[in-house]
């Protein structure tokens, strides 16, 4: 059966571009990006190797957004037909400030695949909790009830720190648990530590250390899926990315 990839790509772009009438109340922010690795919550989507990452979102003075995600991805699974190269992620959300120094984001996510993941169809939603603290501190839930379309619940915790070394120059880590065992085979905890440089307004540079590790305590019985990525354990990212 053919995948809805195509006609659901084309129908976020039209909402998109539906919305440019109502640009004096919008705010429009679209990005691309060159990174060396697709790194995602311990484990890497694009096999170790570059990928290519589009953005594109609205935000509206009411506080609602909504945009979609593109990206490149291998998961190694050449053997497999109908092998899935495109990750496309539409994402709908709302921002609301909780105090003066205080927000809070809530937001849904459908990961779309333009093929299989190892002979599986594996798209699904994922639902975000995230609260921030001015510019600084970014607590984060994410869960989905359905990770990767395999019929069990997966959950990511994370919490990143930023601090501004300079108007163009910031320093930031972050840590987390990503639990995906019942999908994946393995829970990951996963750390990163990087600069961000703003060279201008639309040009920004990234180099970033990315660590993780498994977090499986026994030896657990084969999953029926062949999908079980391994922790990328400890390499040294850079990326670059052009926005509007």
């Amino acid at each position: 059966m053919e995948k809805p990839f195509n006609n659901l790509a084309s129908l976020l772009l039209f909402l998109l571009l539906s919305f440019s009438t109502a640009i004096c109340h919008a705010e429009l922010n679209a990005s691309l990006t060159g990174t060396t690795d697709y790194f995602w919550r311990g484990y890497s989507k694009s096999d170790k190797k570059p990928s290519i990452q589009a953005n594109i979102d609205y935000e509206f003075k009411t506080g609602f957004y909504l945009g979609s995600f593109l990206s490149s991805v291998n998961f190694a699974d050449h053997s497999f037909e109908n092998r899935s190269k495109l990750e496309f992620r539409p994402y709908v959300g709302y921002a609301y400030r909780i105090a003066r120094d205080w927000r809070f984001n809530v937001e849904w996510n459908r990961y779309i695949y333009n093929g299989n993941i190892f002979g599986r169809q594996a798209d699904y939603n994922e639902f975000y909790f995230v609260t921030h603290f001015r510019d600084l501190l970014t607590l984060g839930l994410a869960f989905s009830e359905n990770g990767y379309n395999q019929k069990h619940m997966s959950f990511n915790y994370e919490m990143t720190g930023r601090y501004p070394i300079t108007d163009s120059i910031e320093f930031s880590s972050t840590f987390g648990y990503n639990k995906q065992k019942k999908n994946l085979h393995y829970d990951y905890v996963y750390w990163t530590s990087g600069f961000t440089m703003h060279f201008s307004r639309n040009i920004g540079i990234d180099l970033r250390y990315y660590g993780s590790t498994h977090t499986a305590s026994k030896e657990l019985k084969p999953l029926d899926w062949q999908f079980e990525p391994d922790a990328v354990g400890n390499r040294i990212l850079f990326s670059i990315t052009f926005g509007i």
